[in-house]
């Protein structure tokens, strides 16, 4: 679970900075947004046996899950700030 979490941190960043949102104050989001990705994208990717084995499919299914969730999480997060000042 250790590994998981540490694989979703760097997913989180990897994604973070191709869909261009490496804020430093969103740091802990991005991160966050990564490893909730990898967790749910890379589980239903290996048929709900995550713990058991960490395939390349999962692992690449997890990383377009975590930068598209993570550009629907900066849209959402812009037009909140907007909507706020």
């Amino acid at each position: 679970m250790i590994v998981l979490l540490a694989v979703g941190g760097v997913l989180g960043w990897l994604a973070s900075i191709l869909v261009c949102a490496d804020d430093r104050q969103c740091v802990l989001a991005n991160t966050a947004v990564g490893v909730f990705s990898t967790l749910v994208i890379g589980w239903l990717a290996n048929e709900g046996s995550l713990l058991v084995r960490l395939t390349a499919s999962a692992l690449l299914f997890s990383f377009v899950g975590t930068i598209g969730l993570l550009a629907g999480f900066n849209i959402l997060r812009q037009a909140f700030t907007r909507q706020l000042h």
